[in-house]
């Protein structure tokens, strides 16, 4: 009986979607928009595949419906990272990475592609979730209870409650989720929340000489930074700045947002502060140049957990030092910025085997990695303890991998920058916010090339052998016909995070930030068809493609045109998100 549920639910959402895009096709709109198309547009736009266009149209919705009949009526949605544990009438979710905003982000963009308002009404659930369970501080808790219906509880989780937690997406992405639906909306109650959050890490949290933020903000202690108890336990630094996962990164994008939203220059007053913060944590003797994970209030290397130690992290430079580096010379105009990011990448370009990088290094370049709180070389094994741990091991050897550092996203920044220098770095992260018809047309052409190419071909994820993080460059077409394909298929995940398995999933899981490296798997074409195809028959509104520039990425530079890309670029429309204005780093004083 379950089965027979099942299959008609998916037939319906089959027969609904079949009959949405017949309706879009033979519309009068459509019709009127065809007659005035140019020729070259309208000669690509017969080679559209619209038996595809429909069949993956179908595939995406029937997912979406099925995530709202799993959990819908909690508001909240699994991803990736989190699921929805439910349990009668009362779901449980860990607000960890900042997942259930990811999910929504998703219906979110259904909405902008397909035009259907469950899919807003979807995402809107979550972003009411979210206002439910913020504290009166003005942060996210951690973790929740939800009551069949939505009524949510904010819960102890990882942190107490009284305690922001910084790092892993926790504060950041339920902000950018908050302006997304104020965007779409206008509605006053998610801005002003979005807005609380702001104030207290631009009030508070940041620290006022050098603009970092700790890995988590007792918000019951008043006064200034150092007052925060600074520990290396399970839950990170406090009284201290942390470059990992993205803890002081985020702080200075909320920071940077509320300035684009209000105009006011007090949310930099403190964000200003952190370009100083960049120079004085980097260690490295001769070329070599890096920064540790965490510091403490003296601007010493501190660790948080066992396994990271006082030497340098590669993949800080990789995941926030680059970007923060870009902004801040994008957004002040000191060559110092660009000087110490070329040297930077240079440095650990230069370090690259064939099978990538090594956990660490110590301020003279060597390889090293930290277990137990110690430190040990990976050139002088006579040295190493007689059980390895918190590194992959080969051959009884400490590795060198991809796992968390790629170079690909510093090398765009780098060749700009030598290309061009600094004009060149801000031009190619401008875009426009409105569309004028001829600038309309010229997206759609670009969409129905993109969707009609039989040649073109994508980076995606080895899915086939993931330990090694390689990626492929696969057909898009063929990645289409593949989502459709027979469900024996190779190198699919098991399964999503609401059990499909194999082809009969919808197996994109979208953007989030600490995806590494960004491959997207077979999921992503289905999205990335419709989108194209829809955008091409002038069916997705010209405002939903002007979103402005290319905001506040981090680790991962999207290509312009992908269905999602980084999702909180899109929280606000802003045509030069590095339009800021920051002092020099000299002036910072």
């Amino acid at each position: 009986m379950k089965q027979y549920g099942k299959r008609l639910l998916r037939q319906s959402a089959a027969m609904i979607g079949a009959l949405a895009i017949f309706t879009a096709l033979t519309s009068p709109f459509t019709h009127a928009a065809e007659k005035e198309t140019p020729p070259e547009l309208a000669a690509v736009l017969t080679k559209i595949d619209r038996t595809l266009l429909e069949q993956n149209e179908q595939d995406i919705r029937a997912w979406l419906d099925a995530r709202i009949a799993a959990t819908g009526d909690f508001g909240v949605y699994s991803f990736n990272y989190t699921s929805v544990q439910v349990k009668g009438d009362t779901a449980k979710v860990n607000l960890n990475r900042g997942a259930l905003a990811d999910s929504a982000a998703q219906f979110i963009r259904a909405y902008e592609m397909l035009g259907e308002r469950k899919y807003l009404d979807a995402a809107l659930k979550t972003a009411d979730f979210f206002l439910q369970v913020q504290q009166p501080a003005g942060h996210f808790p951690t973790g929740a209870t939800i009551e069949r219906g939505g009524k949510a509880t904010a819960s102890v989780g990882k942190s107490p409650l009284e305690v922001a937690r910084m790092e892993d997406g926790y504060q950041f992405r339920p902000f950018a989720l908050l302006l997304h639906a104020h965007r779409l909306t206008g509605e006053k109650k998610y801005f002003d929340a979005a807005k609380k959050l702001a104030d207290l890490v631009t009030q508070r949290i940041q620290h006022p000489e050098w603009g970092w933020c700790p890995t988590e903000f007792d918000t019951r202690i008043e006064g200034s930074a150092e007052k925060q108890k600074e520990s290396s336990g399970v839950y990170g630094v406090r009284g201290g700045g942390s470059y990992s996962d993205a803890c002081t990164t985020d702080g200075f994008r909320i920071s940077v947002i509320m300035y684009h939203a209000t105009g006011d220059r007090n949310y930099l007053k403190r964000s200003a502060q952190l370009g100083k913060w960049l120079f004085a944590t980097q260690f490295g003797k001769g070329d070599v140049r890096g920064w540790a994970d965490n510091y403490n209030s003296k601007n010493e290397p501190v660790p948080a957990r066992n396994f990271e130690g006082l030497s340098i992290d590669p993949r800080n430079f990789n995941r926030y030092i680059a970007t923060l580096l870009t902004w801040f010379y994008a957004m002040t105009g000191d060559e110092k910025y660009g000087k110490i990011f070329m040297e930077s990448y240079t440095w650990l370009k230069a370090q690259e085997q064939p099978d990538g990088w090594a956990a660490e290094y110590s301020y003279e370049g060597l390889p090293v990695w930290s277990q137990d709180y110690k430190t040990y070389r990976y050139d002088l094994p006579q040295t190493w303890p007689e059980k390895l741990m918190h590194v992959e091991v080969r051959d009884g050897k400490p590795w060198y991998n991809r796992v968390k550092v790629q170079m690909d996203d510093s090398k765009i920044i780098h060749d700009l920058i030598q290309k061009g220098g600094f004009e060149t770095l801000v031009q190619w992260h401008k875009s426009l916010v409105q569309l004028s018809d001829e600038q309309y047309l010229a997206a759609r052409l670009a969409a129905a090339k993109r969707c009609t190419d039989e040649q073109l071909t994508v980076p995606l994820q080895n899915l086939i052998e993931p330990a090694k993080q390689t990626s492929i460059q696969a057909n898009y077409l063929e990645r289409v016909r593949l989502r459709l394909a027979a469900p024996d298929a190779k190198g699919l995940p098991p399964s999503d995070s609401i059990g499909r398995k194999e082809m009969t999933r919808q197996s994109w899981h979208g953007p989030h930030t600490w995806a590494e490296p960004y491959h997207p798997p077979f999921g992503w074409a289905s999205w990335q068809y419709v989108w194209d195809a829809r955008l091409a028959l002038g069916l997705i509104k010209a405002d939903t493609i002007a979103s402005g520039g290319r905001g506040l990425e981090i680790m991962h530079l999207w290509p312009a045109w992908d269905v999602m890309g980084d999702w909180t670029t899109r929280c606000i429309k802003v045509e030069n998100w590095l339009n800021v204005p920051l002092p020099a780093a000299g002036d910072q004083k």
